[in-house]
């Protein structure tokens, strides 16, 4: 859990993020905002996806660290929930900060499909939205935002996938030329291997690197369902 008391003790504090924990980031800078301390975000790799822009203070990120901070915390390796730490160390949560939890949980949605989801995530996602959480513009720059590079990626490597194993196992290669012609990278590539999973039957799908004698590149096991 986030030690909360730790921000209070502070007075200058650098929140460093990501494009998987700056929902959780920006909700944590609103609520130092709140505290009347000073506070930056910054994402050391670079600019953030645009898809994020629908979530507060997404124009306020920066990529240097700021010298002078007395405390940072790091949320691109944080597992534990900050709703939860927030709720259990009775934060109120303003329409900001449910607009960026949401956002969040809509970045992580594979994993609302994974079979160890229990109910709780549903109800937290529930709750952020009475909260005032601006859904569906989280919905549509999210959930509806994908790069075009991402779809002619897909039509090469569906065009060769090859299943094995009584269709189990889809297995995927891509190469530096693959990427190049359709202008995306190797994260759009896994991208592209873990929707494989919803085909039916697959359990298993594999990621060759096909200009270094089909070196793995990526398996990801399990059913989304």
């Amino acid at each position: 859990m986030l030690e909360l008391k730790e921000i209070e003790e502070a007075e200058n504090i650098t929140i460093l993020t990501d494009n998987g924990s700056f929902g959780e980031a920006s909700a944590l800078y609103t609520h130092i905002l709140r505290l009347r301390k000073k506070v930056t975000l910054v994402c050391e790799s670079g600019g953030l996806d645009f898809s994020l822009s629908c979530v507060p203070w997404f124009d306020k990120v920066r990529t240097l660290r700021s010298v002078s901070s007395d405390l940072t915390i790091d949320m691109t390796e944080r597992t534990d929930s900050l709703y939860e730490s927030f709720k259990s160390n009775g934060v109120a949560i303003n329409k900001k900060m449910a607009t960026a939890l949401y956002a969040h949980y809509l970045k992580k949605r594979d994993a609302l499909f994974d079979n160890s989801m229990d109910g709780m995530v549903f109800a937290h996602i529930s709750q952020l939205i009475l909260d005032g959480a601006e859904f569906r513009l989280c919905n549509e720059s999210i959930a509806k935002s994908l790069p075009i590079s991402l779809f002619r990626l897909k039509s090469v490597m569906f065009k060769d996938m090859v299943l094995r194993d009584d269709a189990r196992v889809a297995i995927f290669r891509v190469s530096g030329e693959d990427l190049k012609k359709t202008g995306s990278s190797l994260e759009e590539a896994a991208l592209v291997v873990k929707e494989a999973l919803n085909i039916t039957h697959v359990e298993t799908s594999i990621l060759l690197d096909a200009d270094n004698e089909n070196k793995l590149l990526k398996l990801i096991q399990g059913n989304i369902i």
